[in-house]
């Protein structure tokens, strides 16, 4: 299980960082708090991009 940051979602969705944490804050894409960071499973987000459910 790989955990992503921020920065390394908004690389992989050539998205800007603040898009990325605007799609988290709605809920939009799947994350975890750590500490008082955002963290995102990689095997969640694929699963939500593919339009698969989010264990």
């Amino acid at each position: 299980m790989k955990i992503l940051t921020v920065s390394e979602v908004a690389e992989l969705l050539k998205l800007s960082k603040c898009k990325v944490y605007a799609l988290a804050k709605s809920g939009e894409i799947p994350t975890k708090k750590v500490g008082g960071s955002i963290r995102v499973v990689q095997e969640e987000l694929e699963n939500f991009l593919k339009g698969g459910e989010v264990k």
